[in-house]
């Protein structure tokens, strides 16, 4: 049975190599037109492949919070604060290296590839023979074999990196989006049913391992080519120090949103990190949904008019202030229902992951107003500023964390926004500075945003404990109405917001009439 494998495996890595070293350069280079119609198509595949994986995680996340315990999810975190950083060597880097280089050929591609892979290869072994420092740093000796199983999935990232890169290179994101839903179904069945059948916290880890291992098959199934044995002269060189520069800001940025998680294990162990992680992904899928599509855009638009500045000011305060007015709302809506989001979702044994919910429901205005800082920085060319941005502000957030440890989760949590909202007015300033956008016209496009979240927040929680709440649903739904019945006319009638409702209007035109034009 395992000679049978081996020579399946065999199979699908070296099909058809003979053919793949003589193919012609244009395969690697293929755009000669219809960028355009590529472009605009591949961008919706991409967004809904983001929703339905945001569908996928929501599902999994419920179900397993009911079969599985606070402690389980609080020991995996535990591992994968430090393996998914591992996992993205070669994949952050490469990727980028491969799609932006005007021409690239097999022998580049193959170097890449084997670089990678040696590299990946070397950090699993080193990782493994760490796990019982990783043991011993958090006081949990489970962590120990979950961390040499999670170390797997490093060599199976970096067997599917290239053949991802050269699929987005070939801009061919249906397959990306076919390989993420494939990936994302099959590995949430296994948790489930690993879940179901009393495997605990490695049912946690199967899912984690087993997305790796199944978007590795499909990519290799879904592009043709197969590296060739390293070559001496494929000049590589621009590609590794483009590589390492990109991989150098994905680890702070890493760094930066997981260092949190890293020292409440620490403190605190596995049962309150679990109930902190579980929070923190609720809280954090909104914003991704908000932040990824709407950062893309946003980035390519203002690199297109940096030249104009009345164009650019224009795009990036009107921008600002919609993202702003959507955010500030979402930071009511879970300031005020977080606790019980978590119990209708999850169930009663997570009560503690509600307070550290709400915790972080002021967080998610913020967050979105705070991503902006970084379109300035990279439309205007400046990722290295960007860079040394991001290493200070690190530093001060991690300084932040250790007083809102003391606190428990819950503080951890608070002091999470707390960061965020110091970090926002010097992070503004610069950006004013580089863009020549006042800082006065910034915060005439923010006040009113936060000062109707504030307020629908406080009359929100003082009017919900004046009516009787029979049950957690009704609770919810009560909440949820107070917060929209006094956030939206309040921005629109007495702040005269009413340009925001326009703005959506406008976009959804917009987009309606792009569809009906497609069909």
């Amino acid at each position: 049975m395992l000679k049978f494998c081996l020579l399946g495996i065999k199979k699908l890595m070296w099909r058809d190599s003979h053919n793949v070293y003589k193919v012609d350069e244009t395969w690697f280079n293929p755009f000669t037109g219809q960028l355009k119609e590529k472009a605009i198509k591949s961008g919706g595949i991409m967004v809904s492949s983001r929703f339905i994986g945001a569908i996928i995680q929501f599902i999994s996340a419920v179900i397993l919070a009911r079969l599985l315990t606070p402690k389980d999810f609080g020991l995996v975190a535990m591992v994968t604060v430090f393996s998914l950083l591992l996992y993205n060597v070669g994949f952050n880097g490469f990727v980028e290296a491969i799609i932006q280089s005007k021409k690239i050929n097999q022998a580049q591609v193959s170097n890449l590839f084997w670089i990678g892979l040696v590299i990946s290869a070397s950090l699993a072994i080193i990782f493994v023979a760490f796990s019982p420092v990783l043991g011993a740093f958090y006081k949990e000796k489970a962590v120990v074999p979950i961390a040499k199983v999670m170390a797997v999935g490093f060599i199976f990232s970096a067997l599917s990196t290239e053949h991802l890169a050269l699929i987005m290179r070939r801009i061919e994101f249906h397959k990306i989006m076919l390989n993420e839903i494939i990936s994302g179904i099959i590995s949430t069945i296994i948790a489930i049913l690993m879940a179901w059948k009393g495997f605990g916290y490695w049912a946690i880890v199967g899912r984690q391992l087993s997305v790796p291992v199944i978007t590795c098959i499909c990519a290799w199934l879904q592009c043709s080519w197969r590296p060739s044995l390293p070559s001496k002269n494929a000049n590589i060189k621009p590609m590794l120090k483009y590589a390492v520069n990109t991989f150098g800001n994905f680890s702070i940025n890493y760094f930066a949103r997981n260092i949190d998680k890293t020292i409440l294990g620490w403190k605190l162990g596995s049962i309150e990190l679990g109930g902190y992680d579980r929070a923190y992904r609720l809280f954090v899928l909104p914003v991704n949904q908000l932040v990824d599509p709407i950062s893309s855009v946003a980035l390519s638009t203002l690199s297109k008019v940096q030249d104009d500045p009345k164009t650019y000011q224009s795009y990036y305060l009107k921008s600002l202030s919609l993202i702003s007015f959507l955010g500030m709302y979402l930071s009511a809506i879970i300031t005020i229902t977080g606790k019980e989001i978590i119990y209708i979702l999850l169930g009663p044994k997570w009560d503690e992951a509600g307070l550290i919910l709400q915790a972080f429901g002021p967080a998610v205005g913020i967050i979105l107003i705070y991503q902006t800082i970084s379109w300035i920085f990279l439309s205007r060319g400046k990722p290295d500023l960007l860079l040394k941005w991001t290493f200070i502000s690190t530093l001060i957030m991690t300084a932040i964390y250790f007083l809102g440890i003391k606190y428990g989760a819950p503080g951890l949590a608070l002091s999470y926004g707390l960061s965020l909202y110091l970090l926002t007015i010097p992070g503004l300033f610069l950006a004013s500075r580089l863009s020549g956008i006042k800082l006065r016209d910034i915060w005439k496009n923010l006040w009113k945003h936060l000062f109707t979240f504030l307020f629908s927040s406080l009359i929100s929680f003082l009017l919900a404990k004046s009516f009787d709440q029979p049950t957690i649903l009704f609770r919810f739904i009560l909440k949820l109405m107070l917060v929209t019945f006094t956030y939206f006319p309040v921005a629109i009638f007495i702040l005269n917001e009413k340009a925001q409702i326009k703005y959506l209007i406008d976009i959804a035109n917009v987009f309606f009439k792009k569809k009906r034009q497609d069909t």
